[in-house]
């Protein structure tokens, strides 16, 4: 008897447990402040809904999402990897009984179509500069990712991690695509050599060009715009050649599901919200919109760029951010070498060699390749395995760029020697 009251007692407790609330929790990669100004637009609507947001990096995200007792009934991002593991896993809300262009946005994001996960605006992005700060520091504007190599430029740069920021991971990850593997390193390498700082996140670029610190960052628009909206005096042009990136909202299935999680999504891609939502906080072009800017669309292998994502937020961390005074040495010395005159064939080939060196990560392409490698390779701090890799390719990237500053520095003194002879 007494445990069939037990048993009563627990369903009624599950069946309470279970019911439908009015708090609506966000996960999102967005910031708090550009999605509030929405989100006050839907308690009009709705005004018994309460909103919890918990703003979070990527790779915290998933380590929330992951766990099964989460509370999290929304997620907005621009990171496609963060809902793969829920479309897989089966743990979205289905979307069919929404109403919205799926034609249109199949055609215009081709292979961005995720089950069960609503596009709802896109960005491009580019070049953000100051242009006070490069009228200070008698500096040309950027037009090109190749243009940030110029020795001009020298510790005037700032970026984020891919590691960091999932707009970022798809800047670094499309230019692996169009330059190639080998190039597109050779690039990141040399714009590293002219950071001043690699930013802790994609928000903190904006901020740091904006406040006069440092004076060029390649960043989202919607980043840009919003700084544009408050300083003159700031600039940005798009790349060419480069990917949209859509901005992704789905529901996710947990036990104490929000009631109006569909509402909001549905909200999202309503006339109310898509007319205005390039001029809206969030900065972003609506599904039916024009860019303000056009400009060469590229499209993006994003099942290339899941399966090395890992590999290439881990390489970037080894290779730039962790070598940052040794990529600015580096570079400044090659670029002082590249000026001098004659250099002698022995000459000519060491300093190859130091470029060389400064301009190759520590995982060849054809390793890159390797699905043994790409599936080790964690963003967990705990993970051994990773940590021991991970060294080991700071170490080299380390030892390769002390071997091309020996190499200059020897080229540098014995050419001063020749000339005071």
């Amino acid at each position: 008897m007494m445990k069939l009251l037990y048993a009563v007692i627990l369903f009624l407790s599950l069946s309470s447990w279970a019911k439908p609330t009015d708090q609506l929790i966000i996960l999102t990669t967005f910031t708090v402040e550009s999605l509030q100004p929405i989100l006050e637009q839907f308690k009009q609507r709705y005004p018994e809904v309460h909103f919890t947001i918990l703003h979070r990096r990527e790779a915290s995200s998933q380590r929330l999402l992951s766990h099964d007792d989460h509370d999290i009934d929304i997620v907005i991002s621009s990171s496609r990897t963060l809902f793969t593991p829920l479309v897989e896993e089966g743990r979205l809300l289905p979307l069919n009984a929404l109403n919205y262009d799926s034609t249109f946005q199949q055609q215009r994001f081709m292979q961005d179509s995720i089950a069960n996960v609503a596009i709802f605006g896109y960005s491009g992005y580019g070049l953000m500069w100051n242009e006070d700060y490069l009228a200070k520091h008698h500096l040309p504007s950027p037009d090109s990712w190749e243009s940030l190599t110029d020795p001009l430029f020298f510790r005037h740069l700032v970026m984020s991690s891919p590691a960091r920021s999932g707009t970022t991971h798809i800047m670094v990850e499309n230019i692996l695509q169009h330059y190639g593997w080998k190039h597109g390193w050779q690039l990141l390498l040399q714009i590293g050599g002219n950071l001043s700082s690699v930013s802790a996140r994609s928000y903190g670029v904006k901020n740091s060009i904006a406040r006069g610190l440092v004076g060029i960052g390649p960043i989202i628009d919607s980043y840009a715009y919003e700084s544009q909206k408050l300083f003159p005096f700031i600039n940005f042009t798009y790349q060419p050649n480069s990917p949209l990136m859509p901005s992704y909202v789905a529901a996710v299935n947990n036990i104490n599901q929000a009631q109006h999680s569909i509402e909001f999504i549905k909200f999202l891609l309503s006339d109310e919200i898509q007319q205005t939502l390039s001029s809206s906080s969030l900065n972003k072009y609506a599904l039916h919109q024009t860019m303000r800017q056009p400009f060469e669309v590229a499209s993006l292998d994003h099942r290339l760029m899941e399966q090395r994502s890992a590999l290439v937020k881990q390489l970037f961390e080894q290779s730039i951010n962790y070598q940052l005074i040794r990529l600015n040495q580096a570079w400044q010395l090659i670029h002082k070498v590249k000026g001098l005159n004659r250099l002698s064939s022995e000459e000519q080939r060491q300093f190859n060699l130091a470029i060389r060196l400064a301009s190759t990560p520590p995982v060849s392409e054809t390793q890159s390749r390797n699905p043994i490698l790409r599936n080790s390779i964690s963003l967990s701090r705990g993970d051994m395995h990773t940590a021991q890799l991970t060294a080991d390719w700071r170490a080299i990237m380390a030892e390769q760029l002390d071997q091309a500053i020996r190499i200059c520095e020897t080229l540098l003194e014995s050419h001063e020697s020749k000339g005071n002879h």
